[in-house]
């Protein structure tokens, strides 16, 4: 697989700026908060202390670097809170698309994903629905076109089981299954499941077109 590098950095513009103006003001937020206390617990005592010595000094650096640690440690704790709230919005919703992934590979189709109003990913959310919607009228295409292709195989048995046998009755009925079968064909054939055998496909019904091409010119 060949690997693409990523030139457009904003492909979610809206969710991406949102989270970035977050990141901004709590950087800002951090910022100011210590600017203030190193501006209010050094810079106003060096202003306010007379006969200001290298002793002194060092006091008040002492006293600043304690002060500074403990809000350290109060502002570490706050955004860690914030943080919590914050990533919920998006934490939530995988979640919930994980819990409805592993739903729908258990084989029911007819879960959906609900988020809160207010969580992020809500683009996903409906492109996720309406994949579980496209996944489950194929599904019922396909249960119907089975169905009637069991009774197209009962009236085949049928027609061959009688005494007389008309040959366009027999016909008749495996045109049907013919037709059937096509149509089943024609709805499984929107599935990509294998790309190497898709390109050998393609490449079998390049020749075969060809070589019929040759034939008729001859």
């Amino acid at each position: 697989m060949s690997k693409h590098r990523r030139r457009t950095y904003l492909i979610k513009t809206g969710l991406q700026l949102r989270y970035m103006g977050i990141i901004i003001s709590t950087m800002l937020m951090v910022a100011f908060g210590v600017g203030w206390i190193i501006y209010h617990t050094s810079w106003s005592k060096i202003a306010n202390t007379p006969d200001l010595t290298l002793d002194k000094l060092s006091l008040i650096f002492d006293s600043v670097n304690g002060i500074l640690m403990r809000w350290i440690v109060v502002f570490v704790f706050i955004i860690a809170i914030l943080s919590i709230f914050v990533s919920h919005k998006i934490a939530g919703p995988v979640y919930r698309l994980e819990e409805t992934t592993r739903i729908i590979a258990s084989g029911d189709l007819t879960y959906q994903v609900n988020l809160r109003q207010g969580d992020e990913l809500q683009d996903l959310q409906e492109a996720f629905n309406k994949m579980s919607d496209s996944l489950r009228n194929m599904v019922a295409k396909d249960r119907e076109i089975i169905e009637r292709l069991i009774l197209a195989g009962n009236k085949l048995k049928d027609t061959i089981n009688k005494k007389k046998q008309n040959p366009d009755d027999i016909e008749g009925v495996a045109n049907d299954l013919y037709a059937i079968i096509e149509e089943l064909r024609m709805v499984t054939s929107g599935f990509k499941i294998d790309e190497k055998a898709e390109e050998a496909k393609d490449d079998n019904n390049k020749e075969k077109t060809e070589s019929e091409e040759k034939e008729t010119v001859v």
